[in-house]
């Protein structure tokens, strides 16, 4: 390949690295709510009390989530969260339980000062038709850098709802048939 051929994949490459940071910008700069917000479900076969015990212990979650790094249990209501952020950079906050009724939902958000401000919940209620128990997730969040952060994540492949999708796929996995498929 030649000199001129290279310049011209590079700057190609510039501009659609660019064009897609703007594009990624301007579809966030939407929602009125300073962060991000989204909701995932999934019907599992398996009792409401099974899954919310196992989602109860977070660190299990660490476990089916690609993107946890860990979950630090801090006493029956804290816990410490470490995720890999864009260029593998660890971020860490710490969160607490404000509701938990035991096999239907536990909700938390970060303590005061975290790095990440998130809160969310998790339900579990009986599906329809005897199916099992629809598992429900709502997350909201601000990244450290905002809305640019999450642009940004988008670009290198961190889509947090990705993340989410996947998590409810592997933990239907786990808890239908004792562990979930890993790509080798």
């Amino acid at each position: 390949m030649n000199r001129k051929t290279k310049q011209v994949l590079v700057l190609a490459g510039a501009t659609a690295a660019v064009a897609g940071a703007i594009y990624a910008f301007k579809a966030l700069k939407r929602p009125k709510y300073s962060g991000l917000k989204f909701k995932k479900s999934i019907i599992i076969d398996r009792p409401a009390a099974d899954l919310y015990a196992f989602w109860r212990h977070f660190g299990n979650l660490a476990r089916i989530a690609d993107i946890l790094e860990s979950v630090q249990v801090l006493d029956d209501i804290r816990s410490r969260w470490t995720v890999a952020a864009p260029g593998e950079i660890p971020v860490q906050w710490d969160a607490k339980i404000t509701r938990d009724v035991k096999d239907e939902m536990i909700g938390w958000c970060s303590v005061e000062g975290s790095t990440i401000e998130t809160a969310g919940y998790v339900k579990f209620e009986p599906a329809s038709g005897k199916r099992g128990t629809l598992v429900r997730v709502a997350l909201e969040y601000n990244l450290p850098a905002g809305k640019i952060g999450a642009a940004v994540a988008s670009l290198f492949g961190k889509r947090p709802s990705a993340h989410v999708e996947d998590l409810l796929r592997r933990f239907k996995q786990i808890m239908e048939t004792g562990e979930f498929a890993q790509a080798g």
